[in-house]
């Protein structure tokens, strides 16, 4: 099974050498779509459903569950649609095998780098077939992975009190615009902490599976699990100490968040 969704994203990421593309804004101008994401997105869900029996497609640009199938498809066909359209070299093609509300299984694959990232529940991560683990820094030493919640603005005020909160007690902050490759590259041991104040499934449910695989800490504010049928905070760290501290400082801050879901 893994082997081979692992192909069918690798031949996906190859319409994403197409650069004659339209661009159409949802919900924000800093919400949009390319016909990229949606060429990859149909291309996916016609390969991944025959798969797995009593399954259906959760994708980024078709959100609808269906309560009646066993397993989802939770897939974000560009991650990092940003960085896509501006050709950084930082944008994911993100699956994830969801079934009974847990991932059990995670691909995630970067293909400016060709670095596919992957895993199977109790089989372990991997990083191009070699196995990967987080890191064991301490927080005093710890790359702490942020985001400014791009798509809701009137949430900054209460990113940057979170940042200003843990940048002094850690040693830099990065910011790669891909939660799915931030994600991986925390259970990669190349970051160490990571938190966004609302992730949609798409964004998070293969990264979830990968970082708790890589011996990583994964969840929202009151559980060390998550949902898929809404956005939420997420918050993720190398080690429990790390994710119990920046719990905690997320915990503090989400009382004066004006939202619900």
């Amino acid at each position: 099974m893994l082997n081979k969704v692992t192909e069918i994203v690798r031949e996906a990421a190859k319409l994403m050498e197409n650069r004659n593309f339209k661009v159409e804004n949802k919900s924000s101008i800093s919400d949009y779509v390319t016909t990229v994401d949606l060429s990859v997105q149909a291309f996916l869900e016609s390969r991944l459903v025959p798969l797995v029996e009593n399954s259906y497609f959760l994708g980024e640009e078709n959100f609808k569950i269906n309560k009646d199938k066993l397993c989802q498809w939770v897939v974000d066909p560009i991650d990092g649609t940003a960085n896509f359209v501006r050709d950084l070299g930082a944008s994911t093609i993100s699956v994830a095998l969801v079934k009974r509300g847990r991932p059990v299984l995670g691909v995630i694959y970067n293909p400016y780098r060709d670095e596919m990232f992957y895993a199977e529940e109790g089989k372990g991560a991997y990083l191009n077939g070699k196995p990967i683990r987080v890191s064991d820094r301490p927080l005093e030493s710890s790359l702490f992975c942020t985001s400014l919640s791009v798509y809701n603005k009137d949430l900054l005020n209460h990113c940057i009190n979170i940042i200003e909160e843990v940048y002094p007690k850690c040693d830099d902050i990065r910011r790669i615009g891909s939660a799915a490759l931030e994600l991986s590259y925390l259970a990669a041991g190349r970051l160490d902490l990571y938190f966004e104040l609302r992730l949609c499934p798409w964004d998070f449910a293969a990264g979830e599976i990968i970082v708790k695989e890589a011996g990583g800490f994964i969840g929202t504010i009151e559980y060390d699990t998550t949902v898929f049928d809404r956005a939420i905070p997420i918050i993720c760290a190398n080690t429990k100490e790390n994710y119990e501290f920046l719990r905690k400082v997320v915990e503090n801050e989400i009382p004066m968040i004006p939202y619900t879901d």
